[in-house]
């Protein structure tokens, strides 16, 4: 039970943590949108968490920062792009070589897709503009894996000299 509650909390914590990541410095975009640091927490969030803890933790995280910074009408799509995106990097959790690679890639392209299908049928948006959105968003997207990939390289490492240490 106490296992269950910690990744509970930490869940919980890094939902906060990628909501102030997205919303910390927010760089706009050509099209209306923004640049931020929220996709390295989410695909770091997935990586720790595994695959429930990414998919909340990504997903409530950006949808939260969406509805606080004005972009209310983007939540949803925010929740399912981005749960996605901490799932799929979820599957990667504890693998090594090849598919610890791999799967926080696809993670990280699956919001380029993501974006532009849920653009594309928003009445708001269409299909125009979730092409202007492609650059922006693939920017974003490989951003988010390489920050976030580096990030859980450091945290492993310090994890490992820290028990290596015991």
């Amino acid at each position: 039970m106490a296992t269950k509650n910690k990744n509970w909390f930490l869940t919980i914590g890094f939902m906060a943590v990628v909501t102030i990541t997205t919303l910390f410095l927010r760089i706009p975009t050509p099209t209306g949108g923004y640049f931020n640091f929220g996709d390295v927490a989410v695909v770091f969030c997935g990586l720790l968490l595994g695959k429930r803890g990414g998919l909340l933790a990504g997903g409530l995280g950006s949808a939260i920062a969406d509805i606080l910074s004005g972009y209310v009408m983007f939540a949803p799509l925010t929740f399912i792009a981005k749960g996605i995106e901490g799932f799929v990097c979820g599957i990667a959790k504890g693998k090594i070589g090849f598919f610890y690679h791999l799967l926080p890639l696809i993670g990280a392209l699956s919001i380029i897709a993501s974006y532009f299908l849920g653009e594309c049928i928003m009445p708001q948006i269409g299909f125009a503009s979730a092409v202007a959105e492609l650059p922006a968003n693939s920017i974003q997207a490989v951003g988010g894996y390489i920050g976030g990939k580096f990030l859980f390289e450091l945290y492993s490492r310090m994890i490992k000299a820290e028990t290596d240490e015991q």
